[in-house]
């Protein structure tokens, strides 16, 4: 599971989307609550703030029972509490007493986590950059009539950015003094808008009193300056042209640099299986990044043993899979591994030394913000998931493809069911996409219903999907949709919710009832609206159908709603409405079975406050190893 969370991680950097993935913190050994000695400055200015506010001696102390959404997001504060640390410590100190860039690097990256090292090691980088310079001698306060100005970056000024863009079209170079002077920023927000010539920007970037400066420390993680934007974007004749004009590469063992940029074009072009973009274009972007090989660049990726070939330091992240790698090999016959990697600095006795002196500093700062009991609630967490691990050992169970029945799969594990059904469904759904019935959903948002019915006479197969796609975005069209016929009899409530899409709001619901539509209608698998309210744990959804009576149902070859709630609650822990829902559902008096025991034992393994809760109203749902046995199937998510 873990390594399949790196590889999903990974591929949504890979999408071209500015955000990125870190790795775990490392816990420290101990947090101590006495603060040590040549304690490193710490910005105490008055921000905006996640911490928690420091306990005083006559606050109560709320007691700790740990649950596993209680000792996530726990692990989740103290870890963001730790990172707080370095966002707000001075570390330029450590330089003076001899410490290297690498080696702050490095203590972070094993203390905490790669983003805040990379994050501390891209403001070092950009300590001199025009823009950082500017803030520093005005404060941020430099005000004009029609722009914003740099308390943020240009990147993030949409004021600035217009203005910049605006300069351009006129064919304006901009020229004065601050706020009027041109910024390497402003180049690079030219750059990265294609509407922009190149030679326009050859005009603004020979305008720059420093051509080869860096960016701002609040432009794209990694990006140091404008040769560096125009690789990412896939101006390579104009990045020629800045590297002839003096732009430098620099690339960093530690962020990458321009040949990562150059790899992250190709895999926008070629995507994560290597099967896209056009040949002529892929072979100009490939011989690019055999120009910058042979300028002497490296890269910040990594091949993983399974094939994959990533990067996920900054801005240049890519990633393709192993077949995507074979895919540019046999198309281009151009391997990938072949690129020549960097090879980061490794750990000293300097960064031990570091690291040691940090440490301190960093638990005291971690005590003094709401953490001094962390040890006892990580001890706590600790012996609470080896109490899990040792009673609670499921199978995961891919019943998408099964040929079992459902009354063997039922016996097997309730829930099996439901996911094998909404797996078919998801397939169904996503058929929708297709080219065939997209212009069918379009003439019905724009009520020509006529056109609908002609198409539908001809393709039958989606009028389920277009019934249901209709009434959970339009409840209000549904007697236009009856007087049209274009109201399936054949209802799957699971077209509103598969356990990915969140269903039919408790609003959605009351406008279908307003307009007619019949609550009490069963689907194609005997199962009333309950099911979609019980898909999402949607307790509001819940409490306006069992006040509008809506059946209840029990098959004996598929889970029912109690079931259901259990399910998500002791299963996949989605237990914060849990007592609320089963409090719903009792209210029909159903039946209760082996397999609700079975949940409500490991709902008092994983939640015991919430089972105390529900047995406390609820006597008949007590459960114990006498009683009941832990689940040991389950659906593979």
């Amino acid at each position: 599971m873990r390594g399949m969370l790196v590889v999903i991680g990974t591929a949504l950097l890979a999408s071209g989307l500015w955000f990125y993935v870190t790795s775990e913190p490392v816990d420290n050994p101990a947090i101590p609550t006495d603060s040590a000695t040549g304690q490193v400055a710490i910005d105490t200015s008055q921000k905006e703030s996640a911490l928690p506010a420091t306990k005083t001696e006559n606050t109560p102390i709320e007691t700790f029972i740990p649950t596993s959404n209680r000792c996530r997001q726990f692990r989740y504060d103290l870890n963001n509490t730790k990172s707080k640390f370095f966002e707000q410590a001075d570390l330029t100190p450590y330089l003076d007493k001899g410490y290297s860039a690498d080696d702050i690097t490095l203590a972070i990256i094993l203390m905490d986590s790669r983003l805040s090292a990379v994050r501390w090691r891209d403001t070092y980088r950009k300590r001199f950059s025009p823009i950082n310079q500017a803030n520093k001698i005005y404060g941020g306060q430099i005000k004009s009539d029609n722009k914003g100005w740099i308390s943020r970056s240009p990147f993030r000024s949409n004021a600035r950015r217009r203005w910049v863009l605006q300069k351009a079209r006129a064919g304006e170079v901009p020229v004065g003094t601050l706020p009027d002077a041109l910024l390497p920023d402003d180049v690079a927000t030219l750059i990265l808008n294609q509407s922009i010539s190149d030679n326009t920007i050859k005009q603004f970037a020979l305008a720059l009193d420093d051509i080869n400066a860096s960016l701002g420390d609040e432009q794209a993680l990694g990006i140091l300056n404008i040769l560096d934007a125009a690789i990412w974007i896939g101006r390579n004749d104009l990045a020629r042209w800045l590297m002839k004009k003096g732009v430098q590469l620099q690339s960093d063992p530690f962020i990458g640099g321009p040949l990562d940029y150059a790899l992250d074009r190709l895999h926008q072009l070629v995507g994560m299986t290597g099967s896209g973009g056009k040949s002529e274009d892929v072979l100009r972007q490939l011989a690019f990044i055999d120009y910058l090989i042979g300028l002497g660049q490296q890269a910040k990726a990594a091949s993983t043993e399974d094939g994959y070939f990533v990067n996920n330091s900054g801005y240049s992240s890519y990633f393709f899979k192993p077949e995507g790698v074979s895919s540019i090999l046999e198309r281009f016959d151009y391997n990938l591994f072949a690129v020549p990697k960097t090879i980061p600095p490794t750990k000293t006795a300097k960064t031990t030394q570091l690291m040691e002196e940090l440490s301190a500093q960093q638990q005291a700062y971690v005590s003094d913000n709401g953490y001094a009991t962390a040890n006892k609630k990580q001890a706590q967490c600790k012996d609470y998931r080896a109490n899990v691990k040792h009673h609670w050992k499921p199978k995961f169970i891919d019943v998408g493809e099964s040929e079992e029945t459902d009354k063997a799969l039922f016996n097997r594990a309730p829930e099996l069911v439901s996911c094998r059904r909404s797996y078919l469904n998801f397939k169904d759904k996503n058929d929708g996409r297709s080219s065939e019935f997209r212009p069918i959903m379009a003439s019905g948002i724009n009520g020509d219903y006529s056109s609908v019915a002609s198409a539908l006479n001809t393709a039958p197969e989606w009028l389920p999907l277009f019934t249901h796609r209709m009434l959970e975005r339009w409840p209000k069209r549904y007697p236009e949709l009856v007087n049209m016929g274009l109201i399936s009899d054949d209802l799957n409530y699971l077209f509103f919710d598969d356990g990915i899409t969140r269903g039919l709001t408790a609003s959605t619901l009351h406008k279908l009832n307003e307009s007619g539509f019949d609550l009490h209608t069963f689907d194609r698998y005997g199962r009333s609206l309950l099911f979609t309210a019980m898909q999402a744990m949607n307790l509001e959804a819940l409490t306006f159908l069992v006040e509008q009576n809506v059946p209840y149902y029990q098959p004996d070859d598929a889970p029912d709603p109690l079931y259901q709630a259990l399910y998500f609650a002791a299963t996949r822990g989605q237990e914060q409405n849990a007592y609320g829902i089963v409090s719903q559902l009792m209210s029909y008096q159903p039946t209760i079975t082996q397999a609700h025991l079975n949940q409500m034992l490991l709902l008092k393994l994983r939640f015991r406050q919430t089972y105390n809760k529900i047995i406390d109203a609820f006597p008949a749902l007590a459960s114990d190893e006498d009683n009941a046995v832990y689940p040991t199937e389950t659906c593979a998510l």
